[in-house]
């Protein structure tokens, strides 16, 4: 059985984690987790079923994720009043926390033209058409309409953090390059729920284990539908 998870479930992920009730999926519509259903009735036991993963960057709207290098590459992450709010490059489950607890439950990923050069993956989001742009940092903070002077300070205290190599308010260490050159840009961004770690218990050998512990014979399983190997 290699059936994947059930990301795109929402009545199951409510089910067993009801604080991400409602929430957006980076995941295809077939992960909706027959699978481990599947080897439950056939006798296989389960585990960790509550663990499921968010991923803070899925563009708004949307089942699109966007990469985490557009951070690592040096975009910063503003809220709905265009300030910063946490150190980009934490881990996933508090960089969600953090969006979460801002206006709208959601943020932008803001960066300039030398970052958007920096990745080719950026191409394909202009394509998708999931980003508003401006000349400035005001002109960029009006299409997402934040307040422009916030924006436009945030960035300029960002960029100075840059050049002296220290973020002393969020403690970012990896500072690639400022964000100096226009165009300014921006993409909408939601947590979403990413993949889930519980399924169904295996051994080494990959066969699926029964409530007893005991292997059950001619069962194997592998990928996103077991539990127990997964972070």
């Amino acid at each position: 059985l290699a059936a994947g998870g059930f990301s795109a479930n929402p009545e199951k992920v409510a089910y067993y984690r009801p604080e991400f009730k409602g929430m957006t999926t980076s995941n295809q519509p077939g992960a909706t987790g027959d699978g481990p259903d599947i080897g439950a009735a056939a006798g296989g036991d389960l585990k960790d079923m509550k663990e499921i993963q968010i991923h803070p960057t899925v563009a708004a709207g949307s089942r699109i994720l966007i990469t985490e290098a557009v951070r690592g590459n040096g975009a910063i992450v503003v809220n709905q009043e265009g300030k910063r709010f946490m150190n980009e490059l934490t881990t996933r489950d508090k960089a969600s926390a953090a969006i979460l607890a801002q206006t709208g439950k959601s943020a932008f990923l803001v960066f300039d033209e030398g970052v958007r050069q920096s990745l080719k993956q950026i191409d394909g989001y202009f394509h998708l058409e999931l980003i508003k742009e401006g000349e400035t940092p005001e002109a960029l903070a009006s299409a997402i309409k934040a307040p422009p002077q916030a924006l436009k300070a945030t960035i300029e205290t960002y960029n100075q953090a840059v050049d002296k190599k220290d973020d002393a308010e969020f403690k970012r260490t990896d500072m690639p390059r400022p964000l100096r050159t226009p165009k300014y840009y921006a993409i909408a961004i939601k947590p979403g729920v990413h993949y889930t770690m519980g399924g169904l218990k295996i051994n080494n050998d990959t066969q699926v284990m029964a409530k007893d512990g005991k292997p059950i014979a001619g069962f194997y399983a592998a990928g996103e539908v077991t539990g127990g190997v997964h972070g």
